[in-house]
């Protein structure tokens, strides 16, 4: 009976063991994140993203983007991604905010099909009675934040 007993709690600390690294896994595994925000030169706007980059980048996953308009001027806020890799430069679809609306956040990822080399994007200033971009601020361009070449 001692042995059941003692064979029981061998078990348990040992399944203790290994579920206690496993749990602590997600937190240590973050996704490796290059980070930018771009300003307008006039103070009008802002945006910021947060990429995440994948080992061997054919994804960047999750995107997190954050406009703020901070003028009521009859224009509009936008962000846009543009990625360079394998499947050349790919502009990715426009996000915006309306006129008059302080902030949004979304949440995304690209997926080109190819490795992704750089990344950035940009933050547009677009005439809402028209639909026509006025003029876009780039951020700095982005790369993997490590080094995946011998993967």
């Amino acid at each position: 009976m001692r042995l059941k007993h003692t064979l029981a709690a061998c078990v348990a600390a040992a399944l203790a063991a290994l579920l206690v690294p496993l749990a602590a896994t997600p937190a240590a595994a973050a996704t490796p994140t290059t980070s930018d925000t771009v300003t307008a030169t006039d103070w009008t706007f802002e945006g910021h993203m947060d990429i995440g980059w994948r080992i061997r980048p054919y994804s960047l996953d999750p995107i997190n983007i954050t406009l703020k308009d901070t003028a009521s001027d009859g224009y509009a806020i936008g962000a846009r991604l543009i990625t360079n890799g394998d499947n050349g430069r790919i502009v990715w679809r426009m996000r915006t905010i309306p006129s008059g609306q302080a902030t949004a956040s979304w949440t995304t990822y690209a997926s080109p099909g190819g490795y992704i080399s750089s990344a950035y994007f940009e933050v547009c200033k677009i005439k809402v009675s028209t639909g026509v971009i006025s003029y876009c601020q780039s951020s700095s361009v982005m790369s993997a934040p490590f080094d995946d070449s011998s993967v």
